[in-house]
This record gives C-alpha cells, structure tokens and sequence, in this order.
C-alpha cells in the first residue's frame, strides 16, 4: 500500500485460529499505514510487515519462551533486520512480526466494556509501533506512544465511519 509519503508498507496477515477476525486484512494494512504515518518517522526502504493472529496456546508458548511468563499476553513483537535482508537481496525486507493473541484482546475488549474491532485495532497499531521502535517504558515515552495510537486510531476510526455499511462502533 503507497502511503502519502511514498513509504511502502506490505502486510501479511496469517492467522492460526479458525475464528471470523475483528477486521478485514485490508483493514489491517489501513492500521499499519496509518500507524507508520502518525510515527513521522523518514524509513527508507519499502519493507514488510508479518501479522500473525494466534490462539491461547501459541500465545502462551510465546510469552513463556520470549518474557518468560506463564500467560498469553495481547501482543508480541519480534524485530527483523532490515539490513541484513536488504544486504541479502529480499524485497521486500521485513521489519519484523507483530502476534496477536484472540482470544486474550477478545477478553480484554469484554473486560473494557470496548468494541472487539476497536480494541484489536488498539493492539495492532500498538504492537506495531514497537516494531517502529516506541516504547513505554517511562512517562515519557508512555505519553508519546499513546499520542501516536490516538492519532492513528482516530484516523482509522474516521476512515472507517466513512466507509459505506458501516458496522465499526465507536465506544
């Protein structure tokens, strides 16, 4: 997908879970684009970007594995290396993987009294601006990365509302 920019972003979306997903992928590339251009970052390189939906189980195998913690979280990030791929000849490279747990942003959505799509569209935009290289670790940059889900989001939302047979609920 070609943002204003000229950046490229191209979107895999894989989903190990037989349940119908919150949003279409051509709503998931939208979240992307719209997450990478609220960022402001200046990449440059086209690269690609690896969606994987999962369910408890793999989810729980990955927490386990990668933070050590004997849970499903929401969401996981895994960098690539651009320039190790670039280096290589792959075109596009990946920046790496963002994995989404279902039925853990499915509970949490419950628990927020949110709407599932409005709430996997948060996790997604945010595990993604991992991958860009936000972070919460402190006030600061938990004020920052907050600001660009927000904006990307609220760009997502409006889109979305705009969109004939609309179902996307805002909550």
């Amino acid at each position: 997908m070609n943002l204003s920019d000229g950046q490229t972003v191209y979107v895999q979306t894989q989903t190990a879970i037989d349940d119908t997903l919150p949003l279409s992928k051509e709503e998931i590339q939208k979240c992307v684009d719209l997450s990478l251009k609220a960022s402001a970052l200046e990449l440059l390189l086209p690269f690609a970007v690896n969606v994987r939906i999962v369910g408890y189980h793999e989810g729980l195998l990955l927490n386990k594995q990668y933070k050590k913690e004997n849970l499903p979280t929401n969401v996981l990030t895994f960098e690539g290396n651009l320039e190790e791929e670039k280096r290589l000849g792959i075109k596009p490279p990946f920046l790496g993987d963002v994995v989404i747990c279902f039925p853990v942003v499915e509970k949490e959505a419950m628990d927020q009294e949110k709407t599932f799509d409005r709430h996997f569209a948060h996790i997604l935009v945010h595990g993604f601006l991992h991958l860009l290289g936000f972070d919460h670790q402190n006030d600061k940059d938990q004020k920052i990365m907050q600001e660009l889900e927000n904006e990307a989001l609220t760009n997502f939302m409006i889109q979305k509302m705009d969109q004939p047979n609309n179902i996307f609920e805002l909550k």
